[in-house]
């Protein structure tokens, strides 16, 4: 589900583009909405935002020159800008600043619709390229996440690991063998003393070349007890004291995790951590664990053939039908549905690709 910024000073036209989003709840949802690009590009500092709808004319800072800011804060974001001005310099500026599209006033739904298709097409054919990362660039920002105990991060640079397509045998060799030995390198830092049989697991494999997937199940093991010191004894000094239950609960998803446990972590009561939760991340703290479970239901579905009630024990719900409907409540789709929704997108970008012909993106073609 892409999640979508309003920028818009004036209430009837936030209101109409949220009543013509709303018919595609199952797809995009609205997560913000701010009246001016000051206000913006806050928000895009502190919030995950895939796509944003940004007026051009809007008090403090206008919508061209939020939108520069924004890209350079972080170029992903895809940004349609809507104006009620039809002239070649927008289309002009629209290329210079990167801006994914342009949207004339008053627009229909249908253009709306098939800006917001372009533009999924072209963040999906992005994330075709990103599996072609750079191995020793992933390699040092897992080290750099690992050294500041960052589990969140570092296994996100894990799951790139893993779909990272290396240009020979001998080369993911190198990187995951160089990678096995910085984390026990580190490890040692940090005064973990790994498993005595997994350390002797590990010299045994190094001396032996071992193919890129023996690599990296070694990789998740190990990556995964160091952590459980790390975290559980608080072996590292977090910038802020949430990020201790943060780091915690994404080890501890799969658990049967409450907020009581949490807040036994942080050494709080569980009515002081419940208030201090929802003043710090934003959310309740169940409406948190609930969202970064569907989140990971979302890539198990989407990245293994794994049967939807596996993935739903794998992630602590006890039964089937109950994920289901949480699945469904938080994303408009079952399960199922959303399996065979992207399958459907994927197969629709396969094609974009192989056409590989040029794109028309609003006013011009890219």
């Amino acid at each position: 589900m892409k999640r979508i910024l309003l920028v818009e000073d004036e209430y009837l036209e936030r209101e109409a583009l949220k009543m013509i989003l709303s018919s595609k709840a199952q797809q995009y949802t609205i997560i913000g909405e701010v009246d001016n690009g000051m206000d913006a590009i806050e928000f895009v500092k502190e919030h995950e935002v895939d796509i944003i709808f940004m007026d051009i004319k809007m008090p403090k800072l206008g919508g061209m020159e939020a939108s520069r800011r924004i890209k350079e804060i972080n170029p992903a974001i895809a940004i349609i800008i809507i104006t009620a001005y039809n002239d070649f310099e927008l289309a002009q500026s629209a290329i210079k600043y990167n801006i994914d599209d342009y949207l004339l006033k008053p627009t229909r739904p249908k253009l709306i619709y098939e800006a917001l298709e372009n533009i999924v097409s072209k963040i999906s054919y992005k994330n075709i390229l990103k599996q072609d990362s750079n191995p020793t660039d992933i390699k040092e920002k897992l080290k750099r996440n690992f050294l500041q105990g960052d589990y969140i991060k570092a296994k996100e640079n894990l799951k790139e690991l893993h779909h990272t397509k290396f240009q020979s045998a001998e080369e993911a060799h190198t990187i995951l063998k160089d990678i096995l030995i910085t984390l026990s390198s580190i490890a040692n830092g940090f005064g973990i003393d790994v498993d005595k049989q997994l350390q002797e697991e590990v010299k045994r494999r190094l001396k032996n070349i071992m193919s890129q997937e023996q690599y990296l199940q070694i990789l998740d093991l190990i990556f995964e007890e160091i952590f459980q010191v790390i975290i559980e004894e608080k072996r590292v000094k977090y910038p802020k004291e949430m990020d201790y239950a943060l780091q915690y609960i994404e080890k501890k998803l799969t658990h049967n995790l409450t907020l009581e446990k949490v807040a036994t972590y942080m050494n709080i009561s569980p009515h002081y951590f419940s208030k201090l939760f929802k003043a710090q991340v934003g959310i309740n703290f169940v409406d948190y664990i609930t969202q970064r479970k569907i989140n990971q239901a979302k890539e198990m579905i989407t990245t293994t053939d794994h049967s939807l009630c596996s993935i739903a024990y794998a992630l602590g719900f006890n039964e089937a039908n109950y994920f289901s409907k949480v699945f469904k409540k938080t994303t408009g789709l079952t399960p199922s549905k959303y399996r065979e929704q992207f399958k459907e997108t994927q197969n629709e970008t396969n094609k974009y690709l192989q056409r590989a012909t040029p794109q028309i993106y609003g006013k011009w073609i890219v």
